[in-house]
């Protein structure tokens, strides 16, 4: 994920110095400076057939920063197009609760698993465990959470920063907050999968495990 958050942080910054004098105007730098990340995924899936996880969620909101400067939002819906992704994808999140399974189990089985059909069925069988749907509720309800207060941060960070403090700051402060989440994601999955094993003891079940190969 490193090269991912230095491709969605530190060389949009750059891009967008050197063309805003150029384009003499905020809103076509902000654009072309957000492509780059967009170029970074779309590199990746040519190379090796691999979504950068970062660099995807910064492609999103492109899609979201172009969709307002189309309906003449300004410089400031640009750059608060991350927030507007984080919004609607942390309320996505919550509401996928009241469906047959939460958000955060399907983002989790198409990151671990992807098309394997072997993997699949091993993550499938995660649901299937008395602690299972449990772990990827409040995992949802995490990232749910996590998301609108990135959502509320990157929008106060918008319209009240600068453009150039904001394209430094506001990565930084979203960066920070993914790690955040991923760290707790894994420290929680960790904790569920030990509760998850002792529950199945003397079941003669063993606890799903996604392959490695």
């Amino acid at each position: 994920m490193g090269p991912g958050a230095v491709v969605a942080g530190l060389l949009p910054f750059g891009v967008y110095q050197v063309v805003r004098p150029v384009l003499g105007s905020e809103v076509p730098a902000l654009l072309v400076a957000a492509c780059v990340p967009a170029l970074w995924v779309a590199v990746l899936w040519v190379a090796r057939r691999r979504v950068d996880p970062i660099g995807l969620i910064v492609f999103a909101g492109l899609a979201f920063g172009l969709l307002f400067a189309a309906i003449g939002g300004g410089a400031m819906a640009v750059k608060a197009r991350d927030g507007a992704f984080a919004a609607t994808a942390g309320i996505a999140c919550l509401a996928s609760l009241a469906g047959r399974r939460p958000l955060m189990f399907y983002v989790g089985r198409a990151l671990s698993a992807g098309n394997d059909p072997d993997r699949v069925a091993a993550f499938d069988a995660l649901w299937t465990i008395p602690t299972g749907p449990r772990t990827f509720g409040v995992i949802t309800v995490l990232w749910g959470v996590g998301l609108l207060v990135d959502a509320a941060a990157q929008g106060a960070m918008a319209a009240t920063l600068p453009t150039r403090v904001f394209l430094v700051v506001g990565p930084a402060v979203g960066g920070i907050l993914m790690v955040t989440l991923f760290g707790a994601t894994v420290a929680y999955s960790r904790r569920s999968r030990r509760l998850g094993a002792l529950a199945l003891e003397g079941t003669g079940i063993s606890y799903p495990s996604v392959p490695l190969t």
